[in-house]
């Protein structure tokens, strides 16, 4: 869909001028939540008891059908500015690339019989304009993205056992191996089945057979899980003691065909992992260990990650200060003769929280380490600075972009060091249900990316995004 971007802005102020400015007491009823939740989420139950309304899209948030049935519309409107220096470190053949880019998505959710039965169903309309280095998941037209019904079974004692079939989005633990991709410009959905138990003690148990929506063309109604692989696991969270808890998980996946580090072939990648995370004594951290097993072609794979973060905010003071430091490490590949494949594959990871919007890094092949300051100077601002280095876990493997896409010349270049990444980072939330984002990356390159041609790189990116 091709549209004029002036139309597009014009939109947008629309938009924001319809929305709410008002705002509620931290106690007051919540809103449609900010960018990147999944918005079948989104909960109203403020609205089921009472008839006051507290916005103007109200509403339509919840439309009682009966004493036990309601229906819910909403949906969310992006528009994304970026301006790149230097795109994949300027190794594509340009050096500059700036361009718009649309997401609308609109979606309905029927609730009946007391939420026994559910259907959500999700359309979803992304465009880009004037951008240059293109990927498939800048642009796909109007598209399902979302389609899926939860059935409520039986379950002993306390616990909520829900069956859901259908196209869906999922997002586990700190999001290191399945995420939305809510970031890029078309979001991340499965195709399939999922099994989930939760009780009230915090006990969590999903299992899941899904096929990862993955081949994004142009037009419309086309995209599709077929020949993307098969895709199975299962994802228990496990209160430990206070706030401490434990997340055990184990995925399968199974492609036909597969290219790697040199090697083509099936590919069996199983993976075994492991998060523990919550607060104690106000400090807050989350870790990842994971193990990957299985084959690829003729060749065995072996490959770890570890994923951490440990941080403290003082709530108690002023513009609640907070710091945090980050560790990320995966393999590489040492030795590409040796029988064994030994680069780590994310999966699905959302590679911005961890190293900025700029698709310049992914959990594979790399250590990085940093620290992130962040300030709140206003209830409605949060301001964050990020400054990591990085380097490749073994020099005989290549820098990896996201998609596991290596970085041209990178396989061949010395130098384990990748460079320093300053990314600042501020949200503002202008209204209710109206967030403006604001982001800057600088990449100093160090002799790993220099050495294959590589340049620094620089990424600005304005994200406004209207809830409804």
């Amino acid at each position: 869909m091709k549209q004029n971007p002036c139309l597009a802005a014009g939109l947008l102020a629309l938009a924001a001028a319809l929305c709410p400015c008002a705002s509620f007491a931290a106690d007051g009823p919540p809103k449609p939540r900010r960018p990147a939740y999944p918005h079948f989420l989104d909960k109203y139950p403020y609205l089921a008891e009472s008839n006051r309304y507290g916005g103007l899209l109200d509403p339509l948030r919840r439309i009682r059908l009966g004493n036990s049935s309601w229906l819910q519309l909403g949906g969310e409107l992006r528009y994304r500015f970026d301006s790149v220096n230097e795109p994949a470190f300027g190794l594509k053949g340009v050096h500059d690339d700036d361009y718009l880019q649309q997401r609308l998505q609109v979606h309905a959710d029927l609730h009946l019989f007391d939420d026994a039965l559910r259907a959500f169903v999700q359309f979803e309309n992304t465009d880009s304009w004037s951008k240059e280095v293109f990927s498939p998941y800048d642009q796909s037209g109007n598209e399902i993205h979302q389609a899926f019904v939860d059935v409520r079974l039986p379950s002993p004692g306390d616990g909520t056992l829900i069956a859901r079939v259908g196209r869906q989005e999922m997002t586990y633990g700190n999001q290191t191996m399945i995420a939305t991709r809510a970031i890029p410009n078309v979001r991340q959905s499965f195709d399939g089945a999922l099994l989930q138990y939760g009780n009230a003690a915090g006990y969590k148990v999903d299992v899941f057979a899904v096929r990862p929506v993955a081949n994004v063309r142009l037009g419309s109604f086309n995209d599709s899980s077929k020949d993307a692989g098969d895709f199975y696991g299962i994802y228990a969270t496990l209160p430990v003691a206070g706030g401490i808890k434990d997340d055990l998980y184990a995925y399968s996946y199974q492609r036909d065909w597969r290219r790697l580090d040199g090697v083509s072939g099936e590919e069996d990648r199983h993976t075994l992992g492991n998060r523990l995370h919550g607060s104690v004594a106000r400090v807050d951290f989350s870790w990842d260990a994971m193990y990957q097993f299985g084959t690829l072609g003729d060749t065995d794979i072996r490959a770890w990650a570890t994923a951490g973060t440990v941080g403290h905010t003082l709530r108690d003071v002023t513009w609640h200060p907070g710091v945090a430091l980050h560790f990320n490490a995966a393999s590489g590949d040492d030795n590409p003769n040796d029988g064994e494949s030994n680069t780590f594959d994310p999966l699905f990871p959302a590679n911005g929280k961890f190293f900025g919007e700029a698709s310049l890094t992914t959990l594979a092949n790399l250590i990085s380490v940093g620290p992130q300051f962040v300030v709140s100077p206003r209830r409605d601002l949060t301001v964050s600075l990020t400054t990591l280095s990085l380097w490749r876990e073994t020099e005989n493997d290549a820098v990896y972009l996201p998609g596991m896409n290596p970085l041209a010349g990178t396989g061949k270049a010395s130098g384990r060091h990748m460079g320093m990444s300053y990314d600042m980072f501020a949200r503002w939330a202008a209204a209710e249900n109206l967030t403006v984002d604001l982001e800057y990356l600088y990449y100093d390159v160090g002799p790993a990316i220099r050495n294959a041609g590589g340049r620094n790189a620089q990424f600005v990116s304005l994200r406004t995004s209207l809830m409804f």
